[in-house]
């Protein structure tokens, strides 16, 4: 192999590019043979320091490593990186553009605002008088007005910072960034345990998160130097029905965005979201009948489930009454034979006793949207496999006051993060490079200020 003294050729030593969701970060350093070497990291797979062994030609470069399946081509021109292809595994080839860099920098993508902004950006904390937890957020404010509507946004299920990222997406950065240049306000905060915020997450519920948002909206309107009298709630996902319950008991609230919001019951929603994700998979429909039987008869066992007795017990006699009923080429096809069974009903079970679970099975939209009469806009993605437009959006319809100003939408072909999709599945959200589909921004800043002219 030719030897190949890469620093006589790049004055920069740290080189990174960004596929989709994933950074690719380059260092040449050298060796203790003192010779260059090419070291890859890919920080959102692990891998760190890879080695790839280097052969020169004229003025390219192979750089590959056959352990873990990586090959990197790449030219030499004027001291600098060009567009390189890169080899994962048994991937498809791809190019990267590798730029010099000073660290490694976090991911990018084309809707992240870059400064100078158009509007002001403070970093607050605060405390909450009946929660007692210490409060980390953002708050955007158009520049150059006094009266303008204030959003405060709720992120989905899982312990999410204020920026609410998935696969580098900076979801409510993005959100944020369009409602400003609208001329509303907002304020994301940093989930319970997460960021400038305190708190355990793990033993918190979906009411406690309600609580949070209360937090929340009391500290805004104790700010003598913002505009609270319109405020409302964004809500996404879990985020949808947080919003509803806060605004069912707080008359502060002047309006409220659900963005994919839960408006079924918990028990409905975890069936019809199992159902979607199962038939999102290549399976056959036969199977998924066969799915949902077992998950139904489990989440039964769950929403029955009492305190004091043995939920392990009772999903083991659940799911050994509903194996009896099978043959081996069934059981053998959910994954049911050679002890598998004990680790479903472990895994689920430890899920299913957590009080957040708890919370959400037995939740009730009913309760909540039946309180709630003042003007409400429900979106939903069409090929959402996480919370179901139809079933969710006609929730609203049924449980608010046929009184309520109510805009229903629903958008063809964008999932659960309203990115537009193809394939729609989860798996397919991280290789998606467009954080929020720019129509439903639109809309949600024109109905806003549609409602805040018209207050």
């Amino acid at each position: 192999m030719a030897c190949f003294y890469l620093n006589s050729v790049y004055a920069q030593n740290l080189w990174q590019a960004q596929h989709h969701s994933k950074r690719y970060v380059v260092l040449l350093k050298k060796t203790n043979t003192e010779l260059d070497t090419i070291f890859l990291s890919i920080p959102e797979q692990g891998y760190e320091s890879v080695p790839l062994l280097v052969k020169v030609k004229n003025d390219s470069l192979v750089a590959e490593n056959n352990r873990y399946g990586f090959k990197l081509k790449a030219k030499a021109f004027d001291g600098n990186m060009v567009p390189s292809i890169v080899k994962n595994n048994s991937n498809t080839p791809f190019y990267l553009n590798f730029k010099p860099v000073d660290s490694i920098e976090p991911l990018y993508f084309p809707q992240h605002p870059i400064p100078p902004l158009p509007y002001f950006v403070k970093h607050v904390k605060f405390n909450g008088k009946e929660t007692g937890l210490t409060y980390g957020g953002t708050l955007t404010l158009p520049k150059g007005k006094k009266k303008y509507p204030l959003a405060v946004l709720v992120s989905g299920t899982g312990k999410q910072d204020r920026d609410y990222k998935y696969s580098g997406h900076q979801f409510f950065t993005v959100l944020a960034d369009w409602l400003a240049r609208n001329g509303i306000a907002s304020l994301r905060v940093d989930d319970r345990g997460e960021g400038e915020t305190t708190g355990d997450f793990s033993l918190a519920t979906s009411l406690d998160f309600a609580n949070d948002l209360h937090e929340a909206c009391t500290y805004l309107n104790q700010q003598s130097n913002i505009d609270t009298s319109f405020l409302g709630v964004i809500g996404h996902s879990e985020g949808g029905m947080i919003a509803s319950i806060e605004t069912s008991r707080n008359k502060d609230v002047k309006f409220m965005v659900s963005l994919s919001g839960i408006a079924v019951s918990g028990f409905k929603n975890l069936e019809l979201q199992n159902k979607a994700i199962l038939q999102s998979f290549d399976i056959s429909d036969s199977l998924v009948v066969k799915y949902m039987e077992l998950y139904k008869t489990m989440f039964r066992t769950v929403y029955n489930f009492k305190e004091g007795d043995s939920l392990e017990l009772n999903l083991t006699h659940a799911v050994n009454a509903f194996k009896k009923q099978q043959d081996s080429t069934v059981l053998k096809a959910l994954q049911l034979l050679d002890g598998r069974d004990l680790t479903l009903i472990y895994r689920y079970g430890k899920e299913a006793k957590t009080n957040w679970y708890k919370y959400m099975i037995h939740y009730n939209p009913k309760v909540f949207l039946s309180k709630i009469n003042i003007p409400v806009l429900a979106l939903n993605g069409d090929a959402d496999i996480n919370v179901i437009a139809n079933e969710n959006l006609n929730g609203f319809k049924t449980y608010l006051p046929t009184t309520t100003d109510l805009t229903l939408k629903s958008y063809p072909k964008l999932n659960h993060m309203y990115q537009h999709c193809d394939a729609c599945t989860t798996a397919e959200i991280p290789e998606i490079d467009e954080v929020f589909a720019p129509e439903v921004l639109e809309d949600i800043s024109k109905w806003i200020n549609r409602k805040f002219k018209n207050q």
